[in-house]
């Protein structure tokens, strides 16, 4: 899965060394911090973010830390992974006490931390069986605590644990037919307590119960209009519609809930209003979307209302 990733890299490099702008048609971001460095309010290749109901965000990077940022995009404080040698968090998720989960993606195992980086615990081993990971991509955690993890690596399936961190399922993993994922990369929870689910590799955004039955799926490999190139991120909007961030395709699409295209944010490039490898989002208070812009070594915060609209053969 990773090689695919990597010729899509090189693929999209030339484009984005030539800094194309984000369309003179969709709206500035309302906000960006962050640089490029390893300092307070600096990034390292950031890929994945939460924020809480103050409208906080936690971001997490390369080098292992977990920033915390105020609803004005201010570095607070951060705290740091146990262990970093073999690999950073690819995913971040929080629950409602503000515990924030990070799938420590190469240690395979979810680290448990309060708002203020101490451990409260962690839990998975390296593995294919019960409660064990290969490379957990994230976490989520619906409004009874139970708790959602992502993986691929092999696995290539979602389990589910008690609120006390003990198993109790696992789906959509390699026996699952047309519900199986590959590299599902990011997990939402809707307020209706169903899961939508970035199935990254497959260009795709898939819907279950929370008891893992497959409810539909829509998407496919492409630039137009509901298309995708590996789709990383998933979030729900206010509105009830969806914001699926592209890894590939270096923008935002939002889309309603049965796949139907209703506009576009960004383009590869530097220039603020423009992406390039997109990782995250992240849903804030007040309607804003918050975008971890990876390549950038930078966050974006844009009017989640604000979008560019597509029109018949528009295309990235």
């Amino acid at each position: 899965m990773m090689r695919d990733c990597g010729v899509c890299c090189a693929l999209l490099a030339a484009v984005l060394m030539g800094g194309c702008d984000g369309g003179s048609d969709q709206g500035p971001p309302l906000l960006v911090f962050g640089r490029t460095g390893r300092g307070p309010g600096e990034f390292s290749y950031p890929r994945a973010a939460v924020s809480d109901a103050q409208g906080r965000a936690f971001i997490v990077d390369k080098t292992g830390r977990i920033q915390c940022f105020s609803a004005q995009g201010e570095y607070q404080y951060h705290f740091a992974m146990p262990e970093t040698a073999a690999g950073k968090p690819t995913g971040l998720g929080i629950d409602a006490r503000n515990r924030i989960y990070a799938a420590d993606t190469h240690y395979s195992r979810v680290m448990v931390f309060e708002p203020d980086g101490r451990e409260v615990t962690r839990f998975g081993t390296f593995g294919e069986g019960v409660g064990q990971f290969r490379m957990p991509t994230d976490v989520a955690v619906d409004s009874d605590g139970f708790i959602y993890v992502s993986e691929y690596g092999g696995n290539d399936r979602v389990s589910k644990f008690t609120p006390g961190y003990e198993y109790v399922m696992s789906f959509a993993g390699r026996d699952a037919g047309a519900a199986h994922m590959e590299r599902p990369q990011s997990i939402c929870v809707a307020p209706d307590a169903t899961l939508w689910i970035a199935d990254s590799c497959r260009h795709r955004v898939c819907h279950f119960t929370r008891d893992g039955a497959f409810l539909s799926s829509f998407g496919r490999l492409g630039s137009g209009p509901g298309e995708f190139q590996y789709p990383y991120n998933v979030a729900m909007l206010s509105d009830g519609t969806l914001a699926v961030c592209e890894y590939g395709n270096n923008r935002v699409q939002r889309l309603r809930t049965d796949g139907t295209p209703l506009g576009v944010w960004g383009s590869a490039g530097r220039d603020v209003g423009s992406l390039a490898y997109p990782w995250a989002l992240t849903v804030l208070p007040k309607n804003q979307l918050l975008i971890v812009d990876s390549g950038n070594n930078r966050v974006q915060v844009l009017d989640a209302g604000m979008w560019r609209a597509w029109s018949k053969g528009t295309s990235q």
